[in-house]
Formats: structure tokens, sequence, C-alpha cells
């Protein structure tokens, strides 16, 4: 046998292999049938401290906690055993003594005819932390600190599980023509007073209660036990109370008016039944004067009923196709010159009502299963145009209703088979919500349309949360930053760092980002500078009808011949 390390352990072979170890840019050790290392590189003592004879003169059980010691004994003995490899993610002391977040892979390796345990640590912490902030951010309103309305949704939820015994009850308080104190005395001080009513929002909410702002002037509070209307009202009182109280501003004393719509849970409900139920309400108190308050009833289920004639009407729609239509809106590279894209969006022209926008009948779509047909719809009509230009890409939505049908990859690729479209042309947009309610079939749908080559596009995405490893595990080709934060970028720090946090996440995975809602030069400025290469929105064009769209993306066509 050759010389070993300090004399210790088994041969290590040439020179060349000792300079290899070395040379590595990550932290590798070997590790012997015993749990002894017996070789580590410059990068692992980097990383975790301590020289190199340190760690090959010390056991495990003698730096490590005893259950950590189980943990790897147990994962080299997988590792010999059978000769396959294995990845663990863990956190480690650091050199430093702080906590480091590592990707540990082990493989078995033979060395001078002894078998042994190549451990190789990638140290992750740059990522898991901006994945923490990037939570946070997501979960919290910039302005004001409150949890925002994702942050309500989780609430709701978690209160409604409880449902009975407890009767949870959610308030929707909206500040009275908020706009016009913003235009007499400016952000700033709409901004303060904003701050000021959520500090006493949250400082008068009981302990079991939950404030969260849901919307520029809108606030909630989620009532943990309201068992009967009269508790209702009380609390809708008591919050007008509150809000009744001069609020001091940079412009003085200030008085805020609210409007409140309340609704009361039941059991089998879920977070968007209650949510919905308390806007119908806020609906109604609004149209009221200042400070007055509603509770849902049922005068209230009218709303119902039309909702019910529009499912009823969108079926017909969809039966006869001559009501709606496909717009599209272009996606532009870094330049602002060059399509790169289009999305389509769904269009209906309702034979009495007129226009009706998206916000009103895809929700309906989704609640009545309409959504499933409508986007095979959508993307035969788009396919069947965008199939003439396939050097732009096409994006299309998809609802968790239609992620969650069994036959979505085979439905999606046999509509770009009937139109000769090359999967590899097709993005398909998820939101954040979607994919985490994603389960094994549906990932495994997504991932044979992957495979097929379709890329998968994380929409909107910052207003809710997706971890890391979602984002690896769907092989996601690109997300969109939601319009919101772009729109906010020139006069909110918080905005930019969002934008900033996400565009650091797509470059260190290297997941392509565009952005939503461009609609000025100086956002377009401020995104082009942090790294974003890819812009959409009304700065460059407003969503085409079919024949505009064709039109010009065929003078762009042209442009690019010339």
């Amino acid at each position: 046998m050759a010389q070993t390390e300090q004399g210790k352990g088994i041969a290590l072979g040439s020179a060349s292999l000792r300079a290899m170890l070395e040379a590595l840019p990550s932290p590798v050790m070997l590790i012997d049938g015993k749990d002894r290392i017996i070789a580590a590189n410059a990068a692992f003592c980097a990383l975790v401290g301590h020289d190199r004879d340190y760690w090959l003169a010390t056991p495990m059980e003698a730096c490590l906690p005893p259950d950590r010691v189980r943990r790897y004994r147990a994962a080299h003995a997988q590792v010999l055993s059978t000769g396959e490899d294995l990845e663990s993610e863990d956190t480690i002391d650091g050199h430093d003594g702080l906590p480091r977040h590592v990707v540990t892979r082990r493989r078995r390796v033979e060395l001078d005819g002894e078998a042994l345990v190549l451990t190789i640590l990638t140290d992750v912490t740059a990522l898991r932390n901006a994945e923490a902030r990037a939570r946070h951010l997501a979960f919290h309103d910039a302005l004001t600190g409150l949890p925002n309305r994702a942050a309500l949704n989780e609430q709701l939820a978690a209160a409604l599980s409880a449902c009975p015994p407890e009767q949870p009850a959610l308030l929707l308080i909206d500040l009275y023509q908020f706009k016009d104190i913003n235009d007499a005395f400016g952000e700033c001080t709409g901004d303060a007073l904003l701050r000021a009513f959520a500090d006493r929002l949250a400082g008068t909410a009981r302990g079991s209660d939950q404030v969260a702002r849901t919307g520029g002037d809108t606030f909630a509070l989620l009532i943990a036990d309201c068992p009967d209307v009269a508790a209702a009202e009380a609390e809708c009182r008591r919050a007008l109370a509150m809000a009744a109280l001069p609020i001091a501003s940079p412009a003085g004393a200030v008085a805020l008016g609210v409007s409140i719509g309340c609704a009361g849970a039941e059991p089998g409900m879920t977070p968007e039944d209650l949510h919905r139920r308390a806007e119908f309400a806020l609906y109604e108190a609004k149209q009221l004067p200042a400070n007055e308050f509603r509770l849902f009833d049922a005068a209230l289920a009218a709303d119902v009923q039309a909702r019910r004639a529009l499912e009823t009407d969108l079926r017909a729609a969809l039966a006869a196709g001559d009501q709606l239509d496909v717009h599209y809106q272009p996606v532009i590279d870094a330049s602002g010159h060059r399509v790169v894209g289009v999305e389509a969006l769904v269009r209906w022209h309702h034979p009495t009502q007129g226009m009706i926008p998206p916000v009103r009948f895809i929700p309906i779509a989704e609640a009545s299963g309409l959504i499933v047909p409508l986007g095979e719809w959508v993307l035969d009509r788009a396919a069947a145009m965008m199939a003439r230009f396939p050097e732009i890409s096409l994006a299309v939505n998809l609802s968790p209703i239609q992620l969650r049908s069994p036959q979505i990859a085979s439905r999606i690729l046999a509509i770009l088979a009937r139109h000769d479209m090359n999967p590899r042309q097709l993005q398909l947009e998820v939101t954040e919500s979607a994919m985490l309610a994603m389960d094994v079939g549906v990932e495994q749908g997504m991932l044979r349309l992957r495979e097929a080559g379709v890329q998968l596009v994380l929409d909107d995405f910052g207003t809710g949360y997706s971890s890391l490893s979602h984002l690896h595990k769907l092989a996601i080709d690109r997300v969109k930053i939601d319009q919101s934060f772009v729109r906010d970028l020139g006069s909110s720090h918080d905005a930019r760092a969002i934008i900033q946090a996400v565009l650091g996440i797509g470059q260190s995975l290297g997941i392509g980002v565009t952005a939503e809602g461009v609609e000025d030069e100086t956002q377009q400025l401020f995104l082009r500078a942090f790294g974003c290469h890819e812009f959409q929105g009304y700065l460059f064009s407003r969503p085409l009808p079919a024949g505009e769209a064709a039109a010009f993306l065929e003078s762009h066509a042209a442009r690019q011949a010339a």
C-alpha cells in the first residue's frame, strides 16, 4: 500500500489523485467503511473550519451530535451496501459557527481495493436565505408590515378547519374614498395614514384575531369566534368606533371614514367562499355613506343568481363559439424592439352585456368546471394562428382546475399535433398556488409535457410562495414578475427588493424572468438595469385581436428580415 495522509487510513494512491481532490472547488471528503474521514480538501476545511489534520484524526462522535452521527452512518452504510448514489439536504455548523445549508451527495467509489464513500457538499445557504426573504416579502404588505392577502388565505384556512365548534367571521374594512385623501394631501401623507390605521387596527385586535391588508385601501379583520348575528354586528360597531378616532398625519389630524362588509363562516366553507361573501357585503356597504357596515345575508344571494345566469350564458357561448375571441399581447426582449413571444388572452363579447372582463367570467368558469373546455378552446385557436410564426413563443394560462384534469397532457399535445405546432413553441403559465397544490399525478402530467418540449412558466411570481425545490422538481423554465411589483417599482423600495430577489433566484437557477405590466420607459429602464431581459405590457402593445396580432407579427418579421 502507498503511504497514507498523516500515516492514517487507507492509501489515497497517486499524488495526481490528491492534487485533483485539492483542485476541486466543491468541499469533498472520502470516508472509509469505519466512518473515518481519510481525505478532505481545502474547500471542505474552509466550509466547516479546522484543518485537515483535525478531521483525519477526529472520529465523528467526538465532533457531531449523536443524532447526526446516526444519520450519517446510516447513509454511509446504505451507499456502501447498495452502490446507489444518495442525496440529502442538511444544516451544518460553518467555520464561523453559523448554520450553513448544504446539499450532500454521496457515491460509492473503489480505491486500492477498498470501498469508500465520496462525499461532495454544495453550500446552498444563499439560495435558502433568498427563498426565506422572498417568502417573507410575499406574505407581508410592504407599506404597513401587516400580513397580506396570501397570508390571510392561510389564516382563513386554519380558522375554517376549526369550524365548528369555532365560528370565525371575516370583516373587510375599506377606507372610504381614500383616493380623494391621496389627491388632497399627497401620497406621502396617504402612506402615513395607511401605516397609522394599520397600527391602530392591529393594536385593537384581540390576541385571537388576525389582521391583514388585502388591497390598496382595504384591510381584513378575522375574528376567531363570532357565534351569531348580534356578535357580528358588535364586532362591526367596535371596528367603526376604532376608525372614528382622528389620526395624526403630516397634514394634521385626519378622520378616516370606513365601509365594512362582514360574513360569518359555515361548516364546509373554503377561504374563497368566506372572502367572497365578505366582499359581497362590503360592496353593499360601499354604496352607502361612510361609516356603515353590512352583513352577508340571503338578500345578497341575488348576486349568486346573477353569477349562475352568467355561467349559463358562458356555457352557451362555448357551444356556439361566436362570442369568444382570443387576443394576443406581445412579449418583447431587452432591446424593446424584438418580439419573442405572445400571451393568449380570452375575451367575451356578450350579446346583451357587451364586453365582459375576464375577472368576471374566469372565476365562474373555474367554479363550474367550464375552465377545462374553455382553456382547450383558447389553446386550439391560439395554436392554429401561432403555428404560422414558429419563431415566436405562445404562452397560455392553466388554472388549477385544468391542472387537475387527468388527461391534460394528452389533450394539450393532441391540439398541438392537430395544428402541426412544435411543442417547444408553447409556454404553459401556472400560478404559485396552483403549483403548490400539485399532487403526484399532476406532476407526472407536467413532466410529460416537459419531456415533449413544452415550457413551464410560473405566473405572478412573488404574490404567493413557492419553494426552490418546486422550481427544481418541475424544471420551471421561466417566471413572470407580477405587475403589482412593476407598478410600484419607482416608488417602493420593497417592490425593487422583491424584483431583485426574483431576478437573483432566476439567475442562480438558470431560469428566465419576464416582467408583466410594463407601462412606461422608466419601469423598463429599472428592470433592464436589474438584469431583466423580457417585458410585457402596454408600453409595447395592448392585447390585440387575432387579425391585428397577425399583422403585427408579420410586420415585425418583415422588419427583422430587412
